[in-house]
């Protein structure tokens, strides 16, 4: 008789330590090696999409995110509109903020870059969304820093829009406590595979 699978399940907060000193672990040329491919990847999927206006986070560099610049230079080359998240803290929001190689940024709370002086674009006109987290599951939803930004602006996003999370690890089987309010991704690309949801 054959052994049955062992499902390993986990609450977020633990998904969130244990993912978080993995991305530590990594040495730096692990870390450029493996985000090179997942980049390579990302953008190989976007080419599979007709896409005007994409939504893209820019890396919080002091919690060794992956640099997200290859992504938005494709896009810009091929006539793909940028915009990035601009949040609200208070209300626990994002907005989208038009992002064009002549934008001004700054850094805003918790270092994340953000332009100086935003253009809003309405969520109606996105199309896809680069998604970061620290962790995903088989089922496609995602463990980040625990604010719960993303759920919130995937549910007021389109049902078409694509959420693509890009991941340099493999997902964990399931993240126990999921609730109505997460949102799955669409997808999530890793250095090696894709996985969709």
């Amino acid at each position: 008789m054959l052994p049955s699978l062992i499902v390993i399940i986990l609450k977020k907060d633990t998904v969130r330590k244990i993912y978080l000193k993995k991305r530590q672990d990594l040495s730096s040329s692990e870390f450029e090696e493996n985000s090179s491919l997942l980049i390579q990847n990302t953008i190989e999927l976007i080419k599979k999409y007709e896409l005007k206006f994409i939504h893209c986070f820019l890396p919080i560099h002091t919690k060794d995110e992956i640099n997200t610049s290859p992504i938005v230079q494709y896009c810009w080359k091929n006539n793909i509109k940028v915009v990035v998240p601009v949040s609200n803290f208070e209300e626990g929001t994002m907005r989208n903020a038009a992002f064009s190689p002549d934008t001004k940024t700054k850094q805003a709370k918790y270092n994340i870059t953000e332009p100086i002086n935003p253009i809003w674009i309405e969520n109606d006109k996105i199309d896809l969304v680069i998604t970061p987290l620290l962790a995903f599951d088989l089922k496609g939803y995602r463990v980040g820093y625990g604010k719960g930004f993303y759920d919130r602006f995937f549910a007021s996003l389109h049902k078409d829009v694509k959420k693509i999370g890009i991941s340099l690890f493999m997902p964990c089987e399931l993240i126990e406590d999921t609730n109505e309010h997460d949102v799955p991704l669409t997808c999530c690309v890793t250095p090696n595979k894709n996985y969709s949801f």
